[in-house]
């Protein structure tokens, strides 16, 4: 199964792969990453030059924002416990905006 580039590392490899004149196909296997994705990044090497590596484009859209006092509730949790998910700490945290959102929906109904 193929997945994105996401580090300097999968770059280089799909850069080292292509180096030593494997097809695309071939490269895009023996990474792990998309045929699609492959094709960028040679297509970008090319454009810059040997002697850089492309970098990963930024992400779209703005960062994540967290509310200090969620910060605050979610940090000791997830230190204790690094696998917990987001699902659990949903579950372990009611006072979140959708019961309140659920309580208004129920009050206005006759």
């Amino acid at each position: 199964m193929s997945r994105r580039v996401n580090t300097r590392d999968d770059i280089a490899a799909v850069i080292a792969l292509y180096k030593a004149n494997h097809e695309l196909r071939n490269t895009s296997a023996l990474a792990g990453v998309g045929l699609h994705g492959v094709q960028k990044l040679v297509k970008r090497y090319c454009e810059l030059g040997e002697d850089m590596l492309p970098a990963s484009l930024p992400k779209s859209g703005g960062p994540k924002f967290l509310f200090p006092r969620t910060l605050e509730v979610i940090s000791p949790q997830v230190k204790s416990n690094p696998a917990l998910t987001t699902r659990k700490v949903k579950y372990r945290n009611p006072q979140s905006s959708q019961p309140r959102l659920l309580t208004l929906c129920s009050t206005s109904r006759p």
